[in-house]
């Protein structure tokens, strides 16, 4: 029997692993999902997958591994069976970080995850500084309270799996990226928790813990920086 390292190991390299998460949002897409919603869905899988090529995550994985992270979210911990919804949470990158068309997804996908996702896109502004990202980040999470539940859904899923990944990047590349980012996450993340509190109780509780956990491996690893 593992014993619960060996079992948090086993977690993380799964968590990291894009052909487990491949392997397991198919499985679950088609257990709940009838013929013309799993094409719908694989379809916005495709279409991401190749929007997102060669793009990586601050943690080293295929950028990819966290759109469908987020879907599976929304599957698997609070059993979301709306296609649109889980289309959306596939696709929710592709216009801010892809350069995707809004009449490209509208076309493809229809007008209901096309919102979705335009309603998650922040629209960046060229040059701006670590402070004005943070600003600008706050100030979107906050405009989407006045959205529909589902679009806060998918940020509270999107959330909970960056908070996840900020509190894996490994310890070679913590001290580049801290400089720049980590002062950012940890305040954007404390604003983000209150965002979910009244969004959703199971991944506002999941936020939490993933919050806590970051912050403790954020003193540990300003321990070993200082050389303790």
């Amino acid at each position: 029997m593992l014993d619960n390292s060996e079992n948090m190991k086993s977690s993380l390299v799964q968590f990291h692993s894009l052909k487990f998460q491949k392997k397991k949002f198919r499985a679950l897409v088609a257990k709940h999902f009838g013929p013309q919603d799993q094409k719908k869905i694989i379809d916005a899988f495709i279409f991401a997958e190749r929007a997102h090529t060669l793009q990586r995550r601050d943690e080293g994985d295929a950028y990819i591994i966290h759109p469908i992270r987020v879907a599976i979210t929304l599957l698997d911990n609070i059993g979301t069976w709306d296609s649109d919804i889980v289309g959306a949470a596939l696709l929710h990158d592709v216009i801010e970080d892809c350069g995707v068309r809004r009449a490209t997804l509208q076309k493809r996908f229809g007008k209901r995850v096309t919102h979705f996702v335009e309603a998650l896109t922040r629209r960046r502004e060229k040059g701006e500084t670590e402070v004005e990202k943070e600003k600008r980040k706050i100030a979107k999470l906050k405009t989407l309270q006045k959205y529909p539940f589902e679009v806060q859904l998918i940020k509270c899923a999107d959330i909970l799996d960056n908070l996840r990944c900020a509190a894996d990047v490994p310890w070679w590349a913590w001290t580049p990226i801290a400089r720049k980012k980590f002062p950012r996450w940890r305040r954007e993340f404390h604003v983000a928790a209150e965002f979910a509190k009244s969004v959703h109780p199971i991944l506002y509780r999941e936020i939490r813990d993933a919050l806590r956990l970051f912050e403790v491996k954020r003193m540990v690893r300003g321990l070993v920086r200082l050389g303790f």
